[in-house]
């Protein structure tokens, strides 16, 4: 049995997103009805804390409980901060994973010392590749280097505690570019850089693994912690909930999903997804 001393819930809490990355993976048909519900799926991982949790193929101890609210775009909830404020209130630690474009300094300022993890989805500050990627709205605008870095400050100044975070796709735009200089003055705490799944928009438009491996190589002196991830590196070592409350778990194209939440129980729920807890330790 592994002991965890924090175990991170990617909670997708919805679809909709005002960018279009062709490459994202969260697709799941799925109208987000989080704003009901969110109160008592919260309540059911308050209750994980410390204690073992049973996975299909085998059983760990969380010492804590990491909620990550991801999308979509999760700033497109509105009641994306009180579900923060509630996961801080039940000794969880609440967490994002955003595109940036609609977090605010008055969103930092109030909920920003209860915040974990600030993640932020980076894979060029080059216009016109951020354009081919999809990684900008409908009128075009985009989240500048400049933008970018004031949210970091902000966050340093009334939050230190919070780690910053970055993610970058490794995607055909984005695999011969060298980022060391802008994410080296951002200094995130963590970046991770995920080689790109091919489904959904991306079939078809891998990278090699050649590819992959000199876009590491050529940010091997990178400050801060990086984290590679390989398509076989993400294979159940992610623990996701939809928008409906449900566990689920990419096969092939398609997902495979829990039962709900808040018909059979958060332990009941995650007994029936596999897990690999030394993969998931071996990011953190």
């Amino acid at each position: 049995m592994f002991r965890i001393p924090e175990l991170t819930i990617n909670w997708h809490i919805l679809e909709a997103c005002n960018y279009d990355c062709y490459f994202c993976y969260a697709k799941y048909g799925q109208k987000s009805v989080f704003s009901r519900h969110y109160v008592e799926i919260l309540r059911e991982f308050g209750a994980l804390n410390n204690r073992r949790i049973d996975f299909q193929n085998g059983s760990a101890i969380a010492e804590s409980v990491r909620i990550n609210f991801a999308g979509g775009e999760p700033f497109l909830e509105k009641d994306l901060g009180q579900a923060i404020a509630l996961s801080y209130d039940l000794g969880l630690r609440p967490s994002f994973i955003s595109n940036g474009s609609l977090l605010t300094d008055d969103f930092i300022m109030k909920f920003g010392p209860m915040i974990s993890v600030a993640g932020f989805s980076v894979d060029s500050f080059d216009d016109e590749q951020n354009r081919r990627i999809g990684r900008r709205d409908n009128r075009g605008a985009q989240v500048s280097y400049e933008r970018m870095a004031a949210i970091f400050g902000l966050f340093r100044q009334v939050s230190p505690n919070t780690l910053l975070k970055v993610n970058t796709v490794v995607c055909h735009e984005n695999v011969n570019d060298n980022l060391t200089s802008s994410l080296g003055e951002l200094r995130p705490d963590r970046w991770k850089a995920l080689r790109v799944i091919p489904i959904h928009g991306a079939t078809g438009r891998g990278i090699t693994d050649e590819e992959f491996s000199s876009f590491l190589d050529r940010h091997r002196d990178m400050p801060g912690k990086i984290v590679p991830e390989d398509n076989i590196d993400m294979h159940r070592s992610y623990i996701m909930l939809d928008p409906d409350g449900r566990f689920y778990q990419r096969e092939g194209s398609d997902y495979l999903r829990s039962a709900p939440i808040l018909d059979v129980g958060v332990a009941t729920a995650l007994q029936s997804i596999e897990f690999d807890a030394e993969t998931y330790f071996s990011r953190y």
